[in-house]
């Protein structure tokens, strides 16, 4: 056998390899040739597409925007088309455009109006050159790269940073050179891109500009809804924002907040294409969508009465977690000069940051099928099915959307096409969904907030009962002690407080008296019931003892292991005739005696230990000495700058009235809840308080 036919075997081969190649290649270029100008015709007052082949190469060499350079041994490809599906597949970086332009020689002699050519996509950015001279930009070329993301506008891309036109000059003959700059592919990228995607118009420079003026009004006016929730959603977003910094307790507000701010927000990003650059809008619309998905959550965990699982509430802290450094990290991407990065080192952070986060985009579907299994109302059962179907919707679009330049996952597409239009407003499934999920919210944030206030109703209600529970226990009015005056004050911190005092008149001996004052840990609600529960079962031993040792020890083992950890400073004196007194303490603030601070033994508050005892001590009062008593309402009370008043000038305000205590510790910033009971020894009258 001859090596000739000894090699057949192996050419066949060969042959065959090359073809299922070329076969399972993009559709190749056109081949080159000699170039075909572009004859513009009767321009007038109008404007052409420049269709028809054009000149292509990549790389970036300067002399090719000159006329007297040959590009007859260059490829030719369609305008309007990405490169990549006219043979250059992964092509990134410069390529230029090259097109001859004729005119009529009548026409550019008579002609006195001025050719201007409007690029309408450009991926990503380029330069324009007339006859070798530079007359236009789109976005900005490297070393310092901006381009704009135009993708899915629906007009020419004639936008604030997109020129309408580029001029030309007068009407002439000439040669239309175009330098192209494609940027390095990222996670968003589809599977055609790159080059010249519009078809170039070519004409009368204000027939240019009113034919963008026709398509910005088409494209609004097909755009009013998407304008119009982004507006009710902002506006819903400040009434929360407002209605949250008046009432910091209502984070739901602050959620519902964040999350109807999420239209308004992409607004730039979606709805005004050219607007933004590309690292701009592609750095935001992650965090954007990462505050939104957040938001949602908080929000479910609220609406859908699910904060009493603390496991789920906990998981849902992770998830935000994950979800923020994921979206917020990819943003931040952004921040670098990654075009210039080697490799595929930008689009493997990309991928690598943001698969995470879509991982965790459906977390409002696990918390919605938590809610399935509670008892909900109309309301809730609406926002619980929109949002699992809103939420899934969307997570489904963004893991098959993402990527599919090379995952070639193309079968989302059908859900992403317009089901019905309004006015030339089209409607897909997920902006259906958008809508009707804002509408759920903001109705089971309605119905939510009417809860509360009926909720809110009844706790004032319970406060007024409370307080009107509080002037029965802490009555304004005293009894006469013959030989001595009293008088009291009582300010509580909030609607009801923890502080007492009692003035009860004693059986045996007579002519005597018992004064009690006391201070409950804690303030509010919880507060004023311990006080009601102390000062009953103080009025019960005071039946039997009027010994304040002994009272103070009933009223300790009564008390012990009913207050929950929490425990009451309590002191106790008994006054008779001729200014006897006997007092015992139990933790509380030692009285004054005339500005001066009487030294006295003090034991362990009350409800702490059970078999405390407790010690008395006998004061003797003179005539016109005056007995001071208060609770630490009085010392702790704290300035803005976070100065408290303290002992020492307590002790000087001591002497003056009940009234005139209350009155400075206020002024000087009340903290706690303040009272002030004085005694003074008046042999010779009967005091009223």
């Amino acid at each position: 056998m001859s090596d000739g036919l000894r090699r057949m075997p192996l050419l066949f081969a060969v042959l065959f390899t090359v073809s299922i190649s070329c076969l399972g290649q993009r559709p190749a270029q056109l081949a080159a040739g000699s170039p075909e100008p572009f004859v513009a015709h009767n321009l007038g007052k109008t404007c052409v597409r420049i269709s028809g082949p054009w000149a292509f190469h990549p790389g970036d060499n300067r002399d090719w925007a000159s006329p007297s350079f040959d590009d007859s041994a260059w490829p030719r490809i369609e305008t309007g088309l990405a490169w990549e599906g006219q043979g250059f597949h992964n092509l990134t970086g410069f390529a230029w455009y090259r097109r001859r332009i004729v005119f009529a020689p009548a026409m550019g002699a008579e002609s006195n109006w001025q050719l201007g050519l409007v690029l309408p996509a450009v991926e990503d950015a380029a330069q324009v050159y007339w006859n070798g001279q530079l007359v236009g930009t789109y976005g900005k070329l490297p070393p310092h790269p901006v381009w704009y993301d135009q993708a899915g506008s629906g007009i020419t891309n004639i936008s604030p940073h997109f020129p309408e036109f580029v001029p030309l000059g007068r009407p002439r003959s000439g040669l239309l050179a175009v330098r192209v700059w494609k940027a390095p592919y990222v996670y968003y990228s589809f599977e055609d891109e790159g080059g010249l995607t519009g078809v170039p118009l070519l004409g009368n420079a204000q027939a240019l500009a009113d034919r963008g003026g026709v398509l910005w009004y088409g494209w609004l006016r097909a755009n009013l809804w998407q304008f119009a929730i982004a507006l009710l959603s902002g506006l819903v977003s400040l009434l929360a924002l407002l209605a949250w910094l008046r009432n910091r307790g209502q984070r739901m507000l602050l959620w519902l907040a964040l999350y109807c701010l999420h239209p308004l927000a992409l607004l730039p990003i979606s709805g005004f294409p050219g607007l933004l650059s590309f690292r701009w809008g592609y750095g935001l619309v992650a965090p954007i969508i990462c505050i939104e998905d957040v938001s949602l959550w908080f929000l479910l965990l609220y609406l859908l009465d699910l904060r009493g699982n603390r496991r789920l509430v906990r998981w849902t802290w992770w998830m935000a977690a994950i979800a923020i450094c994921g979206d917020f990290g990819d943003g931040a991407l952004q921040l670098f000069p990654w075009t210039t990065w080697p490799g595929h080192l930008f689009l493997s952070l990309d991928v690598g940051i943001t698969i995470p986060a879509l991982i965790v985009e459906a977390w409002g579907v696990i918390l919605v099928f938590f809610a399935f299994r509670r008892r909900l109302d109309a309301a809730r059962w609406f926002l619980a099915v929109v949002a699992v179907l809103t939420d899934f919707f969307q997570a489904l679009g963004n893991w098959f959307s993402l990527g599919v330049r090379w995952t070639h996952w193309n079968f989302w597409q059908p859900f992403q096409r317009p089901l019905f239009s309004v006015a030339g407003n089209q409607f897909d499934a997920q902006s259906i969904l958008n809508t009707l999920l804002l509408i759920a919210i903001v109705y089971a944030v309605w119905c939510y907030q009417t809860e509360q206030m009926v909720r809110q109703n009844r706790l004032n209600e319970e406060f007024r009962n409370a307080q009107e529970l509080q002037q029965l226990l802490v009555p304004e009015a005293l009894p006469a002690l013959p030989g001595y005056s009293v008088s009291s004050i009582y300010r509580p911190a909030m609607e009801v407080g923890g502080d007492f005092s009692q003035v009860i008149r004693c059986a045996q001996p007579a002519d005597a008296a018992l004064l009690v004052l006391g201070d409950v840990s804690g303030k509010g609600l919880k507060a004023a019931m311990t006080v009601s529960l102390i000062v009953g079962a103080l009025r019960a031993f005071a039946e039997t003892t009027s010994d304040p040792a002994a009272l103070l020890a009933a009223l300790n083992r009564h008390l012990h292991g009913r207050l929950r950890g929490g425990f009451c400073t309590c002191i106790a004196i008994r006054v008779g005739p001729g200014g006897t007194c006997l007092i015992a303490n139990a933790g509380h603030l030692a009285p004054y005696r005339n500005g001066e601070e009487i030294p006295l033994e003090s034991c362990f508050p009350l409800g702490i230990a059970a078999d405390t005892t407790y010690t008395e001590s006998m004061l003797q009062l003179a005539p016109g000495d005056t007995l001071t008593f208060l609770s630490d309402g009085v010392v702790e009370a704290q300035s803005a700058t976070g100065e408290l008043f303290g002992f020492e000038r307590t002790r000087v305000i001591s002497a003056q009235s009940a009234e005139e205590i209350a009155r400075a510790a206020q002024a000087f910033g009340q903290r706690d809840d303040i009272t002030v009971l004085t005694l003074t020894f008046a042999p010779a009258e009967v005091a009223h308080a």
